[in-house]
């Protein structure tokens, strides 16, 4: 599992690092900048600059991230390798201790360090081989002003990302490290040196683009501090079997649980095939279907209930109920959603919310709620933007512009986990978040949103916890879309095709050989 860190979040890591641990400020900027300035040496080195001896502008301001900046700049200087230029903003009085440290060890080497003002503006040569932005740091936002400002306005002007390979040290300046934002001349970095975790604001657009390549400096702490000061993660591989676990030899169908599927209206009769068949590709032990009409593939291995239909082609609800009480004994989790229609979805979901379930609830596409309210905390809500909006009353704009921030919102008040389709998607329960790294644009394609409800409802009706299940199920969906996508391609991809691809990635041997056939 990833950290990503707030700002409060890297400030309270730094505060444990010195008071708990107690490695002071000044080692952990001297380890910040020893790890920067070789990964700056890396990146140049395999960058297309043939310069015998590279030149590095350093664009320090006077705070702490200034002073990993002229820290950088001793180190790069001492390698031998680099002609090292610094361009300071800001006021000397206000220095902490460690960055004037740094700044004076910086003069005392005879590294050319140009003070710059508003005369000075004009006068700036960028002409160098890299440029190295420690002018911010994690601390500011994407309110850039004063002479940061002139800079940054400055380069963007003379274009000089097209001309020098540029690395930023934490974050780029101007943009946002909690909410994603940038502003219009904000650093466009080629490469990032970020220090404990990325930060969250890195993970979210428009601020993503601005990063370029990430590298994680470790500064000599554990890995956990980042971890406990954290509440924004991202999934990976090696989590896959820790969460799902093994199957056992001695084991049957129930043993990886049932799940129930009501889906499906006559214009849209494929809904509960797909997902249905994400369920059983996922791990589901069996499914049960609860659909007004027969779509030629719904899978022959799962149990079908033909709900009758009223006359809008929806499921008449009075009688899906008396079989969905029937079947409650023996199911582990439900899907509700997909395909059903609105008018069915809406009243279908207000009457799962009188049985009082103990077991788990998705609800999905037209079963999602028209307002806000309050579900069981087991219960697992999928929304896109648009139909986040038609929930919230808030501007779909709004929503796509900062998912992270209303997910977590919106799950508090509802007091259960929502799965917010966004780019990235994010997963929540009001405390933790988890957002999702895999995925494509290829899956914007009828069904996807079928087949990401079907994987939920297995790994809910196996017995995993609902924040887990829904946050692990978009990591895996994702990734069946990646794979799907580099054998179908973005623009043939089909949501049966993610389908074929969730073996692949719950079983990596099977990728492999794939890969070795191919």
């Amino acid at each position: 599992m990833r950290a990503y860190l707030t700002p409060s979040g890297q400030k309270a890591a730094d505060d444990y690092a010195i008071s708990k641990i107690g490695v002071s400020g000044s080692i952990l900027m001297e380890n910040a900048a020893s790890g920067s300035a070789h990964c700056i040496a890396m990146w140049l080195d395999a960058s297309a600059i043939r310069s015998e001896r590279p030149s590095i502008l350093i664009l320090c301001g006077s705070g702490n991230n200034g002073g990993d900046g002229f820290a950088i700049a001793r180190h790069l200087y001492c390698m031998n390798r680099f002609e090292v230029t610094i361009y300071h903003v800001g006021n000397i009085d206000g220095m902490s201790p460690e960055t004037k440290a740094n700044l004076e060890s910086a003069h005392a080497l005879n590294i050319p360090i140009s003070f710059i003002d508003q005369d000075a503006l004009l006068t700036l040569s960028f002409d160098v081989d890299c440029i190295v932005d420690a002018l911010l740091g994690t601390g500011a936002n994407a309110d850039v002003y004063g002479m940061p400002y002139e800079i940054l306005k400055r380069m963007h002007e003379i274009n000089v990302y097209e001309k020098s390979l540029c690395i930023t040290i934490d974050i780029p300046s101007g943009i946002d490290a909690e909410n994603g934002t940038a502003h219009h001349y904000a650093f466009k970095a080629h490469g990032t040196c970020t220090m404990f975790s990325e930060k969250v604001g890195m993970q979210l657009y428009p601020a993503k683009q601005h990063c370029g390549e990430v590298e994680i400096i470790m500064l000599g702490v554990p890995e956990y501090i980042a971890q406990n000061n954290a509440s924004v993660f991202s999934l990976e591989d090696q989590d896959i079997h820790d969460i799902i676990g093994i199957r056992h030899a001695q084991s049957h169908k129930y043993t990886y649980g049932r799940v129930l599927i009501i889906a499906g209206s006559r214009d849209m009769s494929g809904a509960p095939a797909l997902c249905a068949m994400s369920a059983f590709r996922t791990g589901v032990g069996l499914v049960e279907i609860m659909t007004p009409v027969i779509h030629p593939s719904l899978p022959p291995e799962a149990l079908l209930s033909l709900i009758p239909m009223d006359d809008d082609g929806g499921m008449n609800v009075d009688s899906l109920m008396t079989h969905v009480k029937d079947s409650l004994s023996k199911t582990n989790a439900i899907v509700c959603g997909p395909g059903l229609g609105i008018r069915a979805g809406q009243h279908i979901y207000q009457e799962l919310l009188k049985l009082n379930l103990s077991i788990p609830v998705i609800l999905d596409a037209d079963a999602i709620p028209n307002s806000i309210v309050n579900v069981p905390s087991n219960w697992v809500i999928t929304p896109h933007a648009g139909e986040c909006a038609r929930m919230t009353g808030l501007k779909r704009s709004a929503i796509e512009e900062f998912p992270l921030r209303h997910v977590t919102h919106i799950s508090k008040e509802m007091q259960c986990i929502v799965h917010l389709k966004s780019v990235p998607a994010c997963t929540s329960d009001g405390t933790k978040t988890y957002l999702t790294k895999t995925g494509n644009p290829g899956m914007a394609t009828a069904g996807s949103g079928d087949i990401l409800s079907g994987m939920i409802g297995a790994l809910l009706a196996r017995g995993i916890n609902p924040l887990e299940a829904a946050a692990l199920s978009a990591m895996l969906h994702g990734e069946a879309g990646d794979f799907a996508q580099s054998v179908f391609g973005e623009e043939s991809m089909s949501a049966s095709d993610i389908i074929a691809s969730i073996p692949h990635v719950l079983d990596r041997s099977l990728m492999d050989s794939w890969e070795d056939e191919a």
